[in-house]
């Protein structure tokens, strides 16, 4: 393996490795051909489309127009597409800083009561137009033509959205706010020699952003630990991080094995614990801001590029971070392709639609949720336990998402009391790389071993890393969730119920799954609690050690610190060995006796959002409802509703299963979501919801 050859740590590195490395500007995740977004595709050539200019417009007083709208009865129904670009050559001729703004006209429709005059204040004076028409058919060029008191495109979006938003006290009013920044030429700026070190490069971009490193000091990227307010019995600790006490069942823990973990640091030469936090010419801008697709870390070496990376070129062509920025920490999670998080891969760099709708479809980059002050992420994650900003669907599509005035919407709003968003709209994780789903390391260390390869191509064995499981398309486990974790970490005894099992005892696999497990995270919920949601997670599980005598989860040293160091297992494979140096350096004891436990993580689900159209159906969850009866069973009157077609639409299995995904087993699937698990008697149809008693009306047997 590359991290472990002499060269890596040699004083001396041979004479051919002094050579000049050859620079590389290769882009390594191009955009494939033929990919677009179609969703924003269409917005941007709907966005260029001209219409007929209207000369003369109805001079309507506004209530009188609010009124005649809502007595011929125009409302939700009308709007023809939800998702809107406000970008058009009238706007943008003069601006080039902001691009285009994403108008989400059903959601503004919805905060309005579908008030349709309150952004449609007139109309064509001609009888034959429609009632609403597109902003751009009355306002355009400003100043031009015969109507030069009317505002141009320009102001009128500006003066309605702004206006409408300080009044309202909704939405944003800066610039920021709504549009996106376009990217600053660096390529006149940036004053590099023919072979800058990394930390020059990071001078040179202080010498403009000096403020930028001053923020970027106290950052979770930077630092690895900071505030937990979301983990219980730990909301006020801010030494929390995966570079402190935090722990995981994957690599377990960076202590020890510095130089391999921080390969994803926002910094460079993250090696033991002498690390200079303080040092701003360490921050590595690039790997956040590199727009070539070039830029890579060398895996072995701390966090510092790859020597074939062609800084000067990089440096000059900085932006703003996207989908294959911080994927290329973020999707590699565990040290491998989709191995650790169960909806973020490499796949999410050019998606499908149906992979990720707001990727896929709208060509969304991670930012534009995840929004950033002054180099704090907002965001938290169950995994870990910082936390500079929270996030959530309901931040953009409010917690009545479901933009309209059908039955349907009225009910899956009600859902959104209950159900967590990507419980209906994430119905399978990992749907395009198979993730890891079991890591037993108590086999790891039999380099006679060889690896079988799974289904999907994955090997079920590494000697430095024991056994594994794949699986692609899964199923998640559904969990009471309120936006709180109970967390693990370092020094926290396991379960008190939890035997494991010594060194040479031989235990199958049947047995090892059956093991009392410790949560290393688990959610807090319940269904009597009513911030609590039904929440998707992939479960992580497996096999690591434990201190038989202190009942403490251990810290393998695994990485070496050089090329004279045998303590590391990777390289000596002793356990023994590797496990006192791993404990010296979490500062904790380690009795000598060593036992092997079973370990669980939750892992929420989060992003590959499928679109609406593939959302779980209400019969794929109740399957009270499959069949011939209607909305009587909650309602007195029996209504004439299309209940089919309300309740049959949803996630097509089959479909899946035909684009190559292995979701056999799911088709056909009306228990999707297991009631009884949750806490219900049964299907809350039949035995009544969280806080309510059923039936209203006839009952499950038709009276």
């Amino acid at each position: 393996m590359v991290w472990v050859t002499a060269s890596a740590w040699s004083a001396a590195p041979p004479a051919e490795a002094q050579k000049p490395v050859e620079k590389s500007r290769k882009d390594l995740t191009p955009k494939p051909e033929g990919w677009v977004a179609p969703d924003q595709q269409e917005a941007e050539e709907l966005a260029r489309k001209t219409y007929p200019y209207v000369e003369k417009v109805l001079m309507e007083d506004l209530p009188l127009r609010q009124q005649r709208l809502r007595n011929i009865d125009i409302g939700f129904k009308d709007i023809k597409r939800s998702y809107i670009l406000l970008d058009s050559p009238y706007v943008d001729t003069y601006d080039k800083k902001y691009g285009p703004v994403r108008f989400m006209h059903a959601k503004h429709a919805a905060s309005l009561d579908g008030d349709c005059a309150a952004c449609h204040h007139y109309r064509p004076a001609d009888p034959e137009a429609a009632e609403t028409v597109a902003c751009r058919s009355c306002h355009q060029e400003a100043f031009s033509g015969g109507d030069q008191e009317r505002l141009g495109l320009k102001a009128a979006y500006h003066i309605q959205c702004m206006g409408c938003h300080a009044d309202m006290k909704k939405g944003p009013v800066s610039c920021e706010g709504c549009h996106a920044t376009r990217p600053v030429d660096h390529k006149e700026l940036v004053k590099l020699p023919a072979n800058p070190t990394p930390q020059e490069v990071t001078k040179e971009c202080l010498r403009c952003h000096e403020d930028a490193g001053k923020d970027m000091l106290t950052s979770a990227h930077w630092l690895w630990r900071g505030p937990s307010p979301f983990t219980t019995e730990q909301r006020k600790d801010v030494m929390s991080g995966k570079g402190t006490t935090t722990i995981n069942n994957f690599c377990i823990s960076i202590l020890s094995n510095e130089a391999r973990c921080t390969s994803c640091h926002a910094g460079y030469g993250w090696k033991d614990d002498t690390f200079d936090f303080s040092k701003t010419e360490n921050i590595d801008c690039l790997v956040c801001h590199d727009t070539t697709g070039s830029y890579v870390k060398a895996p072995p070496k701390a966090g510092m590029p790859d020597p074939k990376v062609d800084l000067p070129h990089v440096a000059q062509n900085v932006g703003p971070t996207s989908r294959s920025s911080c994927g290329t920490c973020h999707f590699s999670g565990g040290g491998g392709d989709a191995v650790k998080h169960a909806d973020m891969s490499s796949e999410l760099n050019w998606p499908s639609r149906d992979c990720d709708i707001h990727m896929g479809g709208y060509d969304f980059q991670c930012v534009e949720c995840h929004q950033t002050r002054n180099h704090k992420i907002s965001g938290r994650s169950t995994s870990a336990p910082v936390v500079e900003g929270s996030r959530a669907c309901e931040d953009c599509h409010t917690s009545a998402p479901h933009y309209g005035d059908s039955l349907l919407d009225h009910h899956l709003n009600k859902h959104c009391d209950t159900v967590g968003c990507n419980t209906c709209h994430s119905p399978v994780y990992s749907k395009c790389l198979a993730t890891k789903t079991w890591w037993d390391w108590s086999t790891a260390g039999d380099r006679d071993r060889k690896a079988q390869k799974d289904k999907y191509g994955k090997e079920d064995y590494n000697w430095m890393k024991g056994t594994f499981e794949w699986k692609e398309s899964a199923k998640p486990e559904y969990a009471w969730y309120n936006g709180f974790m109970k967390r693990h970490v370092l020094g926290d005894t396991i379960n008190p119920d939890a035997v494991g099992f010594r060194p040479g005892e031989e235990l199958t696999y049947a047995q090892k799954r059956a093991l009392v497990k410790t949560n290393i995270t688990e959610p807090i919920g319940s269904m009597k609690d009513p911030h609590s949601k039904i929440t998707p997670f992939k479960i992580m599980a497996a096999i690591q050690p434990a201190d038989a005598e202190h009942r403490h989860l251990l810290v393998p040293h695994t990485f070496p610190y050089d090329k004279e160091d045998k303590t590391a297992f990777w390289v000596s494979a002793d356990w023994q060995a590797a496990f006192e140096e791993g404990m010296k350096k979490a500062k904790l004891p380690y009795s000598g006796e060593y036992m092997w436990v079973a370990t669980n993580m939750y892992w929420r689900i989060e992003h590959e959002v499928m679109p609406k159209e593939h959302a779980l159906s209400c019969v794929q969850c109740h399957t009270s409802l499959k069949g011939d009866r209607t909305c009587d069973r909650c309602h007195q009157d029996g209504r004439n509703a299309k209940f089919r077609e309300l309740v049959e639409k949803g996630a097509d299995f089959e479909h899946l299963r035909l684009k190559g995904r292995d979701v056999g087993s799911l088709i056909g699937t009306t228990d999707y979501i297991d009631f009884k698990k949750l806490g219900y008697k049964d299907d809350p149809i039949l035995s009544g919801g969280r806080f309510k008693t059923l039936p209203l009306g006839y009952g499950a047997t038709k009276k």
